[in-house]
């Protein structure tokens, strides 16, 4: 998957700025004395960066296709990362972390707010086959979210770019690793009674896979670009039912949207094992007014009455592909602009609490 980095343009800019505000003298000098003049000259562009340039943005966010509102516009600062530049809107730090999982040492990343607020909501962010944590992190420009509306984000990395997303298949390690952040994080001061997941593609299955193991850890689920895995009725015995949001490209081909490839389900029969699940007993559909022409529509079907588990929803983009709709992710089809998943699942799953 390629992934478009505004950051990539920031450190450009970055490097001339350095550059430019290095003494003359510097390119003249030989041995390591032009080091240590760039050196003086770098720190003295990243305190002049560091200094605030404006005043705190803030934001709402729209509920019924998770765009922001903002009342003025971000600054921007693109620290390396892992070996990746990793875009953080102002009033936000990151930083990687790693704990040991069954002998493995297992890293995350945390994008916060700066200064951290106590007892703030976490969510954690499951990225896509064969990408990082800073990826996904810029792909959904989860910074935005941070800084306005006062959560933490968390974003494991998986093995070798991949999850244990199949619990007939693979072993539990990637559970009791997500199970193992959350309480590290509790302990740092993140509100265990408000933790999220959420993911894409493979960390959309993955996400699924908690909701079946960890429900007595999370208290809501955001699933994109993936259906339940078949045999659901054997792996998946929640120990408790939660609201669950559902982002599915009618035009996917890579997880398509009738089923039928490997081991997918469709829409149709992921949403009515869940549906059979939560005791919903009826739905309710609408089309989403346009945002923009991008060639999508989006057509929100929310399954009513739910005994259990309070909340079901499935959100189409029609002739949407294996896309994080408002993200900077252009994999195969089209990412929708008339829908910001980031936002959308935050807006649903921060309503609940475990």
């Amino acid at each position: 998957m390629k992934t478009y980095y505004s950051a990539v343009l920031g450190a450009v800019l970055s490097v001339f700025s350095i550059f430019a505000v290095a003494p003359a003298s510097a390119a003249s000098q030989t041995g390591t004395g032009w080091v240590a003049a760039w050196l003086a000259a770098a720190k003295a562009a990243a305190a002049k960066s560091a200094a605030p340039k404006s005043a705190p943005v803030h934001a709402a966010v729209n509920p019924s296709n998770g765009l922001l509102k903002l009342t003025g516009t971000f600054n921007y600062s693109y620290p390396f990362m892992n070996g990746a530049f990793v875009t953080l809107a102002q009033g936000t730090t990151a930083y990687s972390a790693n704990i040991t999982v069954n002998g493995v040492s297992r890293r995350y990343l945390v994008v916060r707010p700066d200064p951290a607020p106590l007892l703030a909501p976490l969510l954690i962010l499951l990225h896509p086959l064969g990408t990082t944590p800073e990826d996904m992190a810029d792909l959904t420009e989860v910074s935005n979210f941070v800084a306005t509306q006062g959560f933490w984000a968390v974003l494991p990395a998986g093995k070798k770019g991949q999850w244990d997303d199949n619990p007939v298949a693979n072993g539990s390690d990637d559970v009791q690793f997500i199970s193992q952040v959350i309480d590290t994080l509790i302990a740092q001061g993140v509100n265990g009674q408000r933790v999220y997941a959420a993911g894409y593609s493979d960390g959309g299955f993955m996400a699924e896979r908690l909701a079946c193991e960890l429900s007595d850890k999370i208290a809501a689920f955001g699933v994109d670009a993936a259906t339940l895995i078949t045999g659901q009725d054997s792996y998946c015995k929640p120990a408790v039912q939660r609201p669950k949001l559902y982002i599915l490209g009618a035009s996917d081909p890579l997880v398509p949207y009738g089923g039928g490839l490997f081991f997918m389900n469709s829409a149709e029969q992921t949403m009515s094992f869940w549906k059979q699940q939560q005791g919903c007993g009826g739905t309710v559909a609408e089309t989403l007014p346009k945002v923009v022409n991008d060639g999508t529509t989006v057509q929100l079907t929310d399954y009513t009455g739910c005994t259990a588990g309070q909340a079901l929803r499935l959100y189409t983009i029609e002739n949407g592909g294996h896309a994080w709709p408002g993200g900077l992710t252009q994999m195969v089809g089209k990412t929708s602009q008339n829908l910001n998943a980031t936002g959308i699942i935050w807006a649903f799953a921060s309503g609940y609490t475990r």
